[in-house]
């Protein structure tokens, strides 16, 4: 078998292997890049070097210390896209800290040093692995900016892998001011999100069937903050974003006093009367017509017996006899099961045959290495039983998109813990799969009221 070998150039007693060899040859001479070549053997080692060493521009006849010194600088810049870069700069575009590769905080990492252990994936230095056109790049410690590029300096030139981003001031809201009603009544110029998103354009085309239900009173200017639905978290607006549609705005609000006013009778759907929907069926799925009505109890005029035991025991103590729930008796109960290794990892709510809702903190939560994602998880509904698989009323589904809350706070309180979860296609109902009813704003939890809460013991 032959082999092709590249021929060497001819040298005296064997020279080129010699220590030092590079000295001699390119620092105190102008060495050609066949002649770099035999000394790197490799040609990825051998492009990186002639790229710096060319940067260093050895034929306007530098001294040998001053090339040797311009050498050991270029350690600080790249060549091309990067992919070689072997540098210490650990900061984004923008600013932003890098994550650790070693670490899936707060991100879940695809490339680390144990899938690709030849990417110099060292601490938290900004790197190449994916071989991305723009140059090396990390993820972040930002919970809410997966990866960002880094600002990588080219060899021999003026310019970088990618221009720094200037960050968006935030607007500074004086302690002194609030904006009463959360906002409804605010017509100023605010027009940047919580995060120093710019806020789009109110009339732009593509938000055309998201203006729906707004109030029409609420002014609609320019792509200023405002709260056209009355929510009651304050000033939003669209924004441009892959993983949100729209964003809070920095506002101070005075406090409301509580409404003293008491609401007469009990909450939730005690009529099978039908449910005034609210939301467009197009975008939240069907059901909502039908909410809370149990096929096996309401649809069949079915008295669930732990309706009544919950009214008796209610002064003496917290569970209901510690006995099972009736099959059917929440049939919009949901497991959230996570694929590997399989086991229940949260309950939720089923909204419609499209919609789950559950808590933010079991799909994110850093401290708890909790960072789902839709491949993650499945959805389980029907279930009476936790552990074992019920073929005749269960359904398994798998989810398109998960969404979490944009203001929930995980790091101080745990405030907003909520999230949405889509569904990849409908579910289908039976008696042991149906949706519950979203609660309006005139229905709110008073002290001393009577609830009844459902879940799943561990």
């Amino acid at each position: 078998m032959s082999v092709l070998r590249r021929s060497r150039r001819a040298n005296f007693a064997f020279e080129e292997l010699k220590q030092g060899n590079m000295e001699r040859e390119c620092l105190e001479e102008i060495c050609s890049y066949e002649e770099a070549r035999e000394i790197k053997e490799s040609k990825v080692e051998t492009d990186i070097f002639w790229a710096k060493y060319r940067a260093c521009e050895p034929e306007k006849k530098k001294s040998r210390d001053k090339v040797e010194q311009c050498l050991k600088e270029t350690s600080k810049c790249t060549v091309g896209n990067g992919r070689t870069y072997r540098g210490d700069i650990r900061v984004t575009k923008s600013g932003k800290e890098c994550q650790y590769w070693a670490s899936n905080y707060p991100h879940r990492t695809t490339f680390n040093p144990s899938t690709h252990p030849t990417e110099n994936l060292i601490e938290n230095y900004c790197r190449n692995p994916s071989n991305i056109s723009t140059g090396p790049w990390c993820y972040t410690m930002d919970p809410e900016k997966q990866w960002e590029e880094c600002v990588i300096s080219l060899c021999g030139t003026n310019k970088t892998t990618v221009e720094p981003v200037v960050s968006v001031v935030k607007v500074a809201v004086g302690t002194e001011k609030c904006e009463p009603n959360f906002g409804l009544d605010y017509e100023g110029n605010l027009s940047v999100t919580v995060s120093g998103l710019p806020c789009l354009p109110w009339k732009s085309s593509i938000l055309d069937q998201r203006r729906k239900g707004f109030i029409p009173e609420v002014q609609l200017k320019e792509n200023y903050c405002r709260n056209p639905d009355n929510d009651g978290e304050g000033l939003w607006c669209f924004v441009s974003h892959p993983n949100m549609t729209f964003e809070y705005c920095p506002m101070t609000y005075c406090d409301n006093p509580i409404d003293e006013d008491i609401i007469k009778g009990p909450g939730g759907r005690t009529d099978t009367e039908e449910h005034q929907t609210f939301f467009d069926e197009k975008s939240f799925g069907g059901g909502e017509a039908v909410c809370g009505l149990r096929p096996l109890f309401e649809k069949k005029s079915v008295v669930d017996q732990t309706d009544q035991e919950l009214l008796d025991s209610y002064v003496e103590g917290r569970v209901v006899k510690g006995q099972n729930a009736e099959p059917g008796s929440a049939p919009w109960q949901v497991m959230l099961f996570k694929k590997s290794p399989q086991e229940l990892l949260c309950g939720a709510s089923l909204l419609s045959d499209r919609w789950v809702l559950t808590a933010a903190h079991c799909i994110y939560y850093p401290p708890w290495d909790k960072n789902f994602t839709t491949d993650d998880i499945l959805v389980r509904i029907g279930k009476h039983y936790r552990t074992k698989y019920e073929r005749a009323t269960e359904k398994i589904a798998q989810l398109e998109r998960i969404i979490v809350h944009p203001k929930y706070n995980w790091k101080e309180n745990l405030d907003r813990d909520i999230a949405l979860i889509q569904l990849k296609r409908p579910v289908q109902f039976s008696n042991y799969v149906h949706p519950v009813c979203l609660p309006t704003k005139e229905i709110v939890m008073k002290v001393q009221s009577r609830g009844k809460q459902e879940g799943r013991c561990m």
